[in-house]
């Protein structure tokens, strides 16, 4: 799996990368917290075009934020509000198999 990691203190962030046509899968297994799903989803290992997913995950797994963006003219824009998970939903990210 490739993905971009970034640790600062207790906090690792990441960037998943995923073939364009996938925005829709990506972003309704988010809304619907289907974490494990998610994880077992091809990750496409170029960045700069199609999605990118960033992940946070904070504190052993009690809080975690994702956000989904899509390349439009050499950048990435926000495809999806900041989703924040708390607890056992953030311990979930954290298991799923996503990072």
């Amino acid at each position: 799996m490739e993905a971009n990691v970034i640790a600062s203190g207790q906090e690792r962030r990441y960037e998943l990368f995923f073939e364009p046509n996938e925005l829709p899968r990506v972003q309704y297994l988010l809304e619907t917290k289907q974490f494990f799903s998610l994880g077992k989803l091809k990750k496409y290992i170029q960045d700069n075009t199609g999605i990118k997913l960033q992940l946070s995950l904070k504190e052993q797994g009690a809080h975690a934020t994702a956000q989904l963006f899509e390349y439009f003219f050499h950048a990435y824009e926000p495809v999806s509000p900041l989703m924040e998970f708390e607890n056992t939903e953030a311990e979930a990210v954290a298991l799923s198999g996503i990072v």
